[in-house]
């Protein structure tokens, strides 16, 4: 059983949602605004959040952005009728896990709803590269004990090739580890890798660095000679 917040501002749709998802053995809460959602989140801990967009008093990217700078790693699935790829991207890259298109079946959010849930569940062994530590369980990455701060996306990306380091890791390899194979864009990928590169270049130069391997992938690298 999870406890999920159900964060929408459609009635019909929050009491269809409460109760699937209470048939099928969860425990659920609703709300309709985004302050409503952040007070509550604050007071409670949920194993996901089920985020409607368009909300009378603004957006739920906006939330999505705010839940992450304060540090919550919630998984968050995003519902909308929005479906332009612009949308999609950057309610992804602010943090969120997944995103359904409304309308959308009930049987698909809680197969997706699992997926999200399955897929957070993070490893406790550190992974340690060159000058690079990744502890999963704090959701901390230093280099040199110096503090990278990152998005959860940016440190599942590094995550992903800091375990395979020196390999060539595919976009479609990348998509599918974050996203479990959900419709996404090619360009959420190279959205997170963009920031992600800027970071280790702030903080390592050229010593560790993502090279981009053409028609291929991607490659953590360590240039010792730097």
């Amino acid at each position: 059983m999870a406890r999920i917040l159900i964060v929408e501002d459609d009635p019909q749709i929050a009491k269809v949602l409460r109760i699937d998802l209470k048939i099928s053995g969860h425990e659920t809460e609703s709300v309709e605004t985004i302050q409503e959602a952040w007070d509550t989140l604050r007071k409670n801990h949920f194993d996901l959040m089920c985020l409607d967009i368009e909300l009378s008093d603004g957006s739920g990217i906006d939330l999505c952005e705010k839940v992450r700078l304060s540090g919550d790693d919630i998984p968050i699935l995003f519902m909308s009728a929005r479906t332009d790829e612009a949308t999609v991207v950057r309610a992804i890259t602010s943090g969120g896990d997944d995103y359904m298109r409304k309308p959308f079946g009930m049987e698909e959010m809680k197969v997706r709803m699992n997926k999200i849930m399955k897929r957070v569940k993070i490893p406790t062994g550190k992974i340690i590269f060159a000058g690079l530590s990744i502890d999963p369980a704090k959701r901390l990455v230093t280099i040199a004990d110096k503090i990278l701060h990152m998005g959860r996306k940016e440190m599942d990306i590094l995550m992903i090739l800091a375990r395979r380091s020196g390999e060539i890791v595919t976009r479609d390899s990348i998509l599918d580890s974050l996203y479990a194979g959900a419709d996404m864009y090619d360009r959420t990928v190279d959205s997170h890798m963009s920031h992600l590169r800027r970071k280790l270049k702030e903080s390592a130069g050229e010593k560790i660095k993502i090279t981009s391997v053409y028609g291929l992938g991607y490659r953590l690298e360590w240039n010792e000679n730097v």
